[in-house]
């Protein structure tokens, strides 16, 4: 369904008075037909009456009403339904606190809710709690885009170039530069926050044009609420439209300054996604994604996947981030879910746990060649995950005792979805024999694929596609250092190719032929995560992350 024009409204902290704000917002309502509405900030204070009466259909929300997680945790009734993929009560959408979410009219609304929490590392793991972390932000870049961002704090540099002055008696707000690097990335066409005691609304800014769009400047207008019943009387509600469409060639409005984060360093345009891509990709499965009908509601419909729906896009809600090992500036490194190997494949050798890892970049590209490098991007994500495979491949060294070397693959396909890296160890003898390097060049020739040549095509700028594995031997009484051979086989679109050819390859060579399909491999949870904590205490020296 296109996006629609229409009026919306947004509100400020509610902190529990539900009555009576949702009468407000009713009879605003009636005189306005706005199309939703959305809580940036607290909707609930405590587990009280209040949410008694919501729950009991007491109080009615009038129209599709969208919150997030504030400064206050949710109410345990709350977070109950919310688990149960229960309807709370008509009308009444929980966005989630790390999000990205179409409603029906496709409206696209970036969310990260709650409070920074600098002692966390990684992902944060709950969706309930009024803390998010820098990688929870990182996480929301893969959106690309958003036409609302809301979030609970501020952005730093947001109040430069504006002469909008606060309320007497504040003199300045404390922004956040993981809040300002993810407004600067995903250019919304509003941003939306929270400032308990007053309102506040900048000056709209606009964002460098880029090369596909030179002559395009996005526009973002930063606006933050004050709670509902401030003793000041500050706005805590606000009404807004979004067009059909942004028409690239309308002039700025009046007042109108540059970004105040220009400044703002390792902020990335990310590419947008190929439907088709999506529909060729094999292997992964997207269950877990809700998809909820009705007026302003989720989409029911099927629709382009985005980043939120992707197998490895850190902002699908629906991600196994229990398996995630380290996140860096351009790439993360995850075990994988239904690993070739298991905890039992090498023990004998010392590494008791699947260390079948993947080394995932953050930008959501089919390739690495087709990312955006406007920052270098490109070749700063191919040195990292590099850096990921040479610290896996330490971590494997040590805990054989070099009886263990590593293959590292890539599929690299232009109409793939979200290109990644798999590492997988294998025998130290095997490698020194030939055999790995002779299997994939049997493998190919069973498939009438091109012959593999012994190259490395770096970021594959000028390669097409192409089939990628470097073969590493572990350090000997010869070798100190160890060695890596990279074997490349370029394919065109007119080769069907498989997608589960490398792990076909290493399952035959490892005699683990019944472990080809990773759905057949499936852990509980409880496994994965005994795994995770193995592989992480046995990573940890090497993880240059910390």
């Amino acid at each position: 369904m296109p996006l629609t024009s229409g009026n919306r409204i947004v509100l400020g902290d509610i902190n529990g008075q539900l009555q009576p704000v949702f009468t407000k917002l009713s009879n605003l309502h009636a005189k306005n037909s706005f199309a939703f509405a959305i809580v940036t900030g607290n909707l609930f204070s405590e587990d009280n009456d209040a949410v008694s009466d919501l729950l009991a259909n007491k109080i009615a929300v009038p129209l599709p009403t969208y919150f997030t997680v504030g400064t206050t945790p949710l109410p345990a009734r709350i977070i109950e339904k919310i688990e149960k993929d229960e309807e709370i009560c008509p009308n009444l959408h929980f966005l989630g606190k790390r999000s990205t979410t179409k409603t029906s009219e496709g409206i696209k609304i970036v969310t990260l809710g709650g409070q920074l929490d600098d002692k966390i590392v990684g992902l944060s793991k709950e969706q309930h709690l009024p803390y998010h972390t820098v990688s929870d932000a990182k996480a929301l870049h893969g959106s690309h885009t958003a036409d609302i961002l809301l979030t609970t704090t501020w952005p730093s540099l947001i109040r430069t170039g504006s002469k909008v002055p606060l309320p007497d008696g504040i003199t300045d707000v404390e922004g956040q530069d993981h809040i300002a690097d993810l407004s600067a990335t995903l250019k919304p066409r509003y941003h939306f926050s929270v400032s308990p005691e007053f309102f506040f609304e900048r000056e709209p800014f606009f964002h460098k044009p880029t090369p596909d769009a030179p002559e395009f400047r996005p526009l973002t207008r930063f606006i933050s609420l004050a709670a509902h019943g401030n003793p000041s009387k500050q706005k805590a509600l606000y009404a807004f439209s979004l067009q059909a469409s942004v028409d690239p060639a309308a002039p700025l409005p009046p007042g109108a300054t540059a970004s105040p984060f220009y400044s703002r360093p390792n902020t990335k345009k990310r590419p947008t996604l190929d439907a088709d891509s999506y529909s060729r990709y094999g292997g992964h499965d997207r269950n877990g994604h809700r998809h909820k009908r009705g007026n302003g509601g989720f989409r029911g419909e099927r629709r382009a996947p985005g980043p939120d729906q992707c197998f490895f896009c850190l902002s699908n809600p629906t991600l196994a981030t229990h398996l995630i090992s380290s996140i860096g500036d351009d790439a993360y490194l995850t075990i994988a879910k239904g690993p070739l190997t298991t905890s039992d494949t090498y023990s004998s050798s010392g590494v008791e746990f699947p260390a079948h890892a993947l080394i995932v970049p953050l930008t959501h590209s089919a390739t690495i060649a087709q990312m955006p490098d406007e920052d270098g991007s490109r070749e700063k994500t191919f040195a990292e995950m590099n850096r990921f495979k040479e610290a896996l491949q330490s971590m494997i060294s040590k805990g054989s005792a070099n009886k263990l070397g590593a293959v590292t693959y890539e599929i690299s396909k232009g109409n793939g979805v979200h290109t990644h890296w798999q590492f997988v160890p294998m025998p130290d003898e095997t490698i020194r024999k030939g055999l790995v390097e002779a299997a994939f060049r049997v493998e190919a020739e069973n498939h009438s694929y091109p012959a593999f040549e012994v190259r490395d095509p770096g970021v594959g700028q000028n390669d097409g596609d192409f089939f990628r594995a470097w073969i590493w031997t572990p350090p000997s009484e010869d070798n100190s250092e160890g060695s890596t051979k990279c074997i490349t086989m370029p394919f065109d679109s007119q080769i069907r190719f498989n997608l589960q050819f490398g792990r076909v390859v290493l399952a035959k060579l490892l005699g683990l032929e019944g472990r080809v399909k990773w759905q057949d491999c499936a852990q509980t949870e409880d496994e994965e995560k005994k795994d995770i904590e193995s592989f992480k205490a046995a990573f940890k020296e090497f993880d240059f992350t910390l």
